[in-house]
Formats: C-alpha cells, sequence, structure tokens
C-alpha cells in the first residue's frame, strides 16, 4: 500500500512557519509598543508630580525652581514627542503584520482543508484497492473450488487423446 504524500505539504509547512515567525513578531511589538506607552506615562508622572511639589512651595523657593523645572520641561516633552512618533510608527508596523498574519493564517486553514480533502480521497482510493484485492481474491477462490480437480482433467484428456 503507498504511503499518503501530499504535494502541497511543503508549503504548508513553510506557511506554519511564517504564521508562527508573525505571531512571534506581533507578540514583539506589543511588547514594545507596552514599553513605549510605560515610558510616556512614567514622564508624564514625573512632571504632574514635580508640579504638584512646586505648588506646595513658597513663592520666593518656587520662582528659582519654576525656572529650572521650565528648562527641564521642555527637554522632557521632547522627549514624549520622541516616544510618541515611536508608538505611533510602531503600531503602524503592528497593524501591518497583523494584516500579514491574518493573510497567512487564511491560507493555513485553506491549505489544511486541502489536505484533509486530498487524505479522504486517498482513504477512499486505498478503500477502492483494497476491496478490489479482496474481490480478485474471492473470485479466484470460487474459480478454483467450482474448477474440476486436476487429477480428474487429466484423465479426461487422456480419455480424448487415446
Amino acid at each position: 500500500m503507498k504511503r499518503f504524500q501530499w504535494p502541497l505539504a511543503r508549503v504548508f509547512a513553510v506557511k506554519q512557519q511564517r504564521e508562527r515567525a508573525l505571531r512571534s513578531d506581533l507578540f514583539m511589538l506589543a511588547q514594545d509598543i507596552a514599553r513605549v506607552r510605560e515610558a510616556i506615562l512614567y514622564r508624564q508622572t514625573r512632571l504632574r508630580e514635580i508640579l504638584e511639589h512646586l505648588a506646595t512651595r513658597s513663592l520666593p523657593d518656587r520662582i528659582a525652581e519654576q525656572d529650572v523645572f521650565m528648562q527641564f520641561v521642555g527637554v522632557e516633552e521632547e522627549a514624549i514627542r520622541r516616544l510618541t512618533a515611536r508608538r505611533i510608527d510602531l503600531e503602524a508596523a503592528r497593524t501591518e503584520t497583523r494584516r500579514r498574519f491574518l493573510e497567512v493564517r487564511a491560507t493555513c486553514k485553506m491549505l489544511a482543508r486541502l489536505r484533509e480533502q486530498a487524505y479522504a480521497r486517498y482513504l477512499q482510493e486505498m478503500g477502492r484497492e483494497e476491496q478490489k484485492h479482496l474481490d480478485e481474491a474471492a473470485h479466484v477462490a470460487y474459480a478454483r473450488q467450482h474448477a474440476p480437480a486436476p487429477a480428474a482433467e487429466a484423465q479426461a484428456m487422456s480419455r480424448r487423446a487415446g
């Protein structure tokens, strides 16, 4: 009996590998986005805390510290803008990766269905071949059972010849 071999098996394996790689990429992008969001939130919280601290200070102390804070805010806001731009880029990359992942996953599902159909056809074919061999064996057994014995046949031939 021949072994089941599907012609698209290699393509299916490559697509499955690609699906796993894209899933991993999506996970890594999600982690990167979370880290960037956390960094943005940390910087914003730190600015808010410093402002709250300045609000509790007396006016003469606050004016001197406020000047330093205003210089610091500019640097921090630029860092927050860069982080926000990075988050937007990462989210765009995640959207594109998700689109590719969904395409590959749909292809994998289609290939899996095609493989199941091919395997079902293979099993049907194997069943037909097995039934054909059983039918042939039954015909041969029936023919042997109902055929005259070889000795009787030889005697009949010798009578005719003689």
